[in-house]
């Protein structure tokens, strides 16, 4: 078989590329590095060292670092990672708020901004949803990089296809569409369940987790799944929302319509009394008030059924999370812990089970990584998740107190 030019030419687009990739997986897990050091750990000439680095800083994609000792005497010039070259925007909308987020590649919130917007589906809602968005994307291009596109967040669930949510009792948004919702945003877009989002930033605030069952005890609870460092959504966009496993066959009215389900049990709403709140309720129980002890230890037990359940099918750690988390302490994670062990038929030996470290923003942090975790794959050559010879891109763990935005 002849080569011919065609060939030859296509040969070295291949390994042009091949060797860019290699250049930024370097510069985004390792940091500052100068030429003679991605020399050396990449095995690449100087030549094409130095034309990529010429090229990648030409776009945007790195930037000089600091000078750096050198054996020879003379500072040599580092280079590093620009990960806000292109940046993406997360979006949740409640009843009454709405919030937005705009991250850097690298999962670092670079701004914020949350306005009390009462949800109504109209027109001109998602009108003033849409131009506050546009503003928000637009100050961000001036202050960083082009934005992906903007992804909202759902609490409920979606379509398989990703355009229709499918069930939403935050907003009773259900049925509306993704073209209707960003009817007037001039970005690209897509819908993530809020829950699946949230999951999205346990990868970051975590960066050891590899396989976790994500439970968030909040009034209407909700779960994702994170398999091998990475969102697992399935075909129909729903893989892990265990909210709505059957616990308790013909059991209490679920939400869904349905009886039984996993949701109705393990709410936090199941905790207080008529006419006491849910802090109240903890507040109560702090003093060792016996009946409330009895209603904790009951929420506690459809609560461990539920993970062990899971956990049958599924042997990973937990995170558990919600406004129910924000009154859990370290003794009753580890009472949790207990109570899954002895319901568990395999022994929980390996079992982790911690608390979530999500925040008011996790939700938009983690929708924006629908557009800025695809982005990195194909520039860094990780087209169906992280290179198995190389880290994935290091991200900074998030601090909002330290944004000053």
């Amino acid at each position: 078989m002849t080569t011919t030019d065609t060939d030859i030419a296509t040969t070295r687009n291949i390994t042009k590329t091949r060797n860019r990739q290699a250049i930024i997986r370097h510069l985004a897990t390792h940091g500052n590095v100068t030429k003679r050091q991605l020399q050396l750990d990449l095995q690449l000439s100087l030549p094409t060292i130095t034309g990529n680095i010429r090229a990648l800083e030409h776009d945007g994609i790195i930037a000089s670092g600091p000078l750096t000792d050198s054996t020879g005497g003379r500072k040599s010039q580092s280079y590093r990672f620009n990960p806000s070259h292109r940046t993406a925007i997360g979006v949740t909308m409640h009843r009454s708020t709405l919030r937005l987020c705009a991250i850097d590649l690298q999962g670092c919130p670079i701004a914020t901004l949350s306005r009390t917007l009462p949800y109504a589906n109209t027109n001109a809602y998602y009108q003033r949803m849409g131009s506050a968005i546009n503003d928000f994307a637009a100050e961000t291009e001036k202050a960083h990089g082009p934005v992906l596109g903007v992804s909202f967040a759902i609490p409920g669930a979606i379509s398989a296809d990703g355009t229709v949510i499918t069930f939403n009792d935050s907003t009773g948004a259900t049925g509306v569409t993704i073209d209707t919702i960003a009817q007037s945003v001039r970005y690209p877009r897509q819908l993530i369940r809020e829950a699946a989002a949230i999951a999205m930033t346990e990868t970051l605030h975590d960066t050891a987790i590899s396989d976790a069952i994500c439970l968030y005890l909040n009034r209407r609870p909700s779960g994702a799944l994170i398999m091998n460092g990475r969102l697992h959504r399935g075909p129909n966009l729903c893989d892990g929302a265990i909210e709505h496993m059957t616990l308790v066959p013909g059991g209490k009215p679920c939400h869904c319509g349905r009886r039984g389900c996993m949701a109705a049990y393990c709410s936090p709403e199941n905790l207080p009394e008529d006419y006491e709140s849910i802090p109240g309720f903890f507040s109560v129980l702090e003093q060792g008030e016996t009946h409330h002890r009895e209603r904790m230890n009951d929420w506690l037990d459809h609560v461990a059924l539920a993970i062990a359940n899971v956990r049958c099918v599924i042997c990973a750690d937990v995170v558990i999370g919600g406004e129910a988390a924000l009154y859990l302490d370290h003794d009753n994670i580890a009472d949790l812990q207990r109570r899954v062990t002895a319901l568990s038929v395999f022994g929980t030996d390996h079992l982790t089970l911690r608390l979530s470290r999500s925040d008011e923003n996790s939700g938009a942090i983690g929708a924006a990584m629908q557009f800025t975790d695809p982005y990195m794959d194909a520039l860094c050559g990780w087209n169906t998740g992280p290179h198995p010879s190389s880290p994935a891109p290091t991200r900074t763990k998030i601090d909002t107190a330290t944004m000053g935005v």
